[in-house]
């Protein structure tokens, strides 16, 4: 409906001005003459310039400049060849019905040789430069506007991972924790420890790093999962699959699985008579899954509600594939993107 009412607007008002403008220049012409020049000049404005409009926009719908430009330019031009002759062909057939001349092959010979058709070229590729390099520059201009505010949701998304890292309640549980075993035993103090002082190493090296290996990724992990079971005992379980230790080649952003882990133990319940269990293992699609049963907390209490939406934010500044989250059959999963070295 939107293309059809410019549509119709270019032909009444273009098309009428052309050949307004025609009739001004010579006065001997009949009203039929006007309107039937009406229709020629309507006609090859909506072709000309409301048709390529219309095919800029298809083409950059399904073929965008920032994913493939050479692509797209290759497309552009053999689109707008082909598009050409097509409104030229339409052109010569009106113009047969409305000077009453029979089309025929001769009839198309004798107009791509007097020009015609290269006149009809000439400026199909100047309304079409026009549309598409306006395209290519909105497009550019939409891609360092998102670019931008990936860039800030990215930042963000750092800052949330640290900011969890330093939460008083963080610290707190595990103080509480060091003391208790600081009594019981001290060779797993000792260790709670250094385990506590690689999840803050890491945080400190990782800090300024879009990408970090998966394997180094999986050994904060260990260490994060380390503190947990010793606060939560055997009502935390989680398997992680020996064959990610295969997947050197691929990298995440740092502190993801951390976040995902802490994201299930912050919403869900985990006791010994319901032990939490949180799987983590690489699907044949190329994805890194998060999976945690669903036994939902009746008060979770305070939370900042950005957790996903901050991973989601900062794959799309790394990777042309989305994080993926779904909820069915008692599971809860996320899906992160493995990002090849």
């Amino acid at each position: 409906m939107k293309y059809l009412k410019e549509f119709v607007l270019v032909f009444l008002i273009l098309g009428g001005l052309i050949s307004g403008l025609d009739l001004l220049l010579d006065d001997e012409k009949s009203l039929w003459s006007f309107f039937r020049q009406w229709i020629m000049n309507g006609t090859g404005s909506v072709l000309m310039w409301s048709g390529n409009s219309y095919l800029a926009d298809a083409l950059s719908i399904h073929f965008p400049w920032t994913k493939d430009s050479i692509k797209r330019l290759v497309v552009t031009i053999l689109a707008t060849l082909i598009y050409t002759f097509v409104a030229w062909l339409i052109l010569v057939w009106l113009s047969s019905v409305l000077y009453h001349w029979i089309l025929n092959w001769e009839g198309l010979r004798h107009e791509i040789l007097n020009g015609s058709f290269f006149v009809t070229l000439i400026i199909t590729v100047l309304v079409s430069a026009f549309m598409h390099g306006r395209g290519f520059l909105l497009a550019w201009k939409e891609t360092l506007i998102e670019a931008e505010h990936l860039k800030k949701e990215h930042i963000a998304a750092k800052y949330e991972a640290l900011k969890n890292q330093v939460n008083p309640h963080f610290l707190f549980n595990n103080f509480n924790v060091l003391a208790t075993l600081v009594h019981k035993d001290a060779d797993l103090a000792e260790r709670f420890i250094k385990q506590l002082a690689n999840v803050y190493r890491y945080v400190l090296d990782s800090r300024e790093q879009e990408l970090v290996p998966l394997e180094q990724e999986l050994k904060q992990l260990e260490a994060y999962v380390f503190l947990m079971k010793i606060r939560f005992g055997e009502s935390l379980q989680i398997q992680m699959a020996p064959e990610l230790s295969d997947l050197k080649d691929k990298n995440v952003a740092p502190l993801t699985l951390q976040m995902l882990v802490e994201n299930a133990l912050k919403h869900n319940e985990a006791s010994k008579s319901n032990p939490l269990l949180i799987e983590v293992f690489a699907d044949e699609e190329g994805y890194l899954v998060v999976k945690n049963h669903l036994q939902a907390k009746q008060n979770v209490g305070e939370t900042t509600g950005v957790g996903l939406a901050n991973i989601s934010g900062r794959y799309k500044f790394l990777s042309n594939k989305a994080v993926q989250t779904s909820q069915e059959g008692g599971f809860f999963t996320v899906k992160i993107p493995l990002v090849p070295s």
